[in-house]
């Protein structure tokens, strides 16, 4: 990752940085290092001795992305040269002492046959996702903090036929997929995240592959689907229905002077599929929910289940229903 040169801030945490099972490294000011691994989260032995040591590790950082660190900023976020990230926040914004997170970029991916083999999803619903995609149904992909939400979007996406062409477009580059005819843009501060969806959409592409919709540009992303061009994105929620609520508020956030009837119409225009995903108490990942989106009634979402997974009997249950575009 970030080894390759000898660099001496880096010496302590150069054994975790090399380590491929570990996807992310916490440093919490000279508090501790924890890491991520094999998806939980473990405490290591290792101790920075003081503050300036850490803040060492960020100067190198932001040095080998090509930026510096700069009088009165707090706040970091950079794409490393192998398009890991580092996330920092300094004293006195961090109170306890400077605090980073490295995300390493896997160089190997989880696929379909062992998502299917770690039961984190059905044969079944792998499935049902390939003929969403070959009915070019707009797919929203929801779930909690580090559920596993992007890399599984990577995985749909290479479900997309090799001859159809997918532009990426992000705020910040993480999606990792194969695909033949894809290309890959990021926002960045002189390029918003709204001016780049709109240009994506010029890029002629057969799907949008949308990085994580967390702000105002939710709303030019859904006014983009409902247009009639295919994509797949993702957000954080902590259920289906809490999803369609916070894309409600990610709208308002626009001040486009929308109401909410007209908000509603622009989401169940947009998408069809919403695919939930838990990171479960004992750090298993697994697709727990898929649903339909009808339309609306009474101005309510109408939900129609597809597949529930069943916690007690640890099994993938299909619900029956055929969504409309099997019919």
């Amino acid at each position: 990752m970030l080894t390759k040169k000898k660099q001496s801030a880096l010496a302590l945490i150069t054994p975790l940085l090399e380590d491929p099972e570990i996807t992310e490294i916490m440093i919490d000011g000279t508090a501790r290092i924890t890491i991520e691994k094999r998806g939980k989260i473990e405490d290591t032995s290792l101790r920075f001795k003081s503050n300036v040591e850490v803040k060492a590790v960020i100067k190198e950082a932001l040095k080998m992305a090509g930026a510096e660190m700069e009088d009165g900023r707090t706040v970091y976020e950079v794409r490393l040269t192998d398009n890991s990230r580092m996330v920092a926040i300094l004293s006195p914004t961090a109170i306890d002492g400077h605090c980073v997170i490295f995300r390493k970029w896997l160089s190997s991916q989880i696929t379909w046959d062992k998502l299917i083999e770690y039961k984190a999803i059905s044969a079944e619903a792998r499935d049902l996702i390939q003929s969403t995609l070959a009915a070019h149904v707009n797919i929203l992909i929801a779930g909690g903090t580090n559920s596993g939400k992007t890399t599984f979007a990577n995985r749909v996406v290479e479900l997309i036929s090799p001859e159809e062409r997918v532009v990426a477009v992000e705020q910040a580059h993480e999606f990792q997929f194969k695909h033949p005819r894809a290309i890959y843009l990021e926002a960045d501060n002189t390029v918003k995240m709204d001016d780049l969806l709109t240009a994506g959409s010029k890029m002629r592409p057969d799907w949008l592959a949308v990085g994580e919709l967390h702000g105002s540009e939710t709303l030019r992303a859904l006014q983009i689907m409902g247009n009639g061009h295919n994509a797949i994105s993702t957000m954080h929620a902590t259920s289906a229905e809490n999803a369609l609520t916070r894309l409600e508020a990610q709208c308002l956030m626009a001040n486009l002077g929308l109401g909410m009837d007209e908000i509603r119409q622009t989401i169940v225009s947009a998408l069809s599929l919403i695919v939930y995903q838990e990171r479960l108490p004992n750090g298993n990942r697994k697709v727990t929910q898929i649903f339909e989106l009808k339309g609306l009634e009474d101005s309510r979402y109408v939900l129609q289940p597809l597949m529930r997974y069943n916690t007690e009997k640890d099994i993938f249950e299909m619900t029956g229903a055929k969504p409309s575009w099997e019919k």
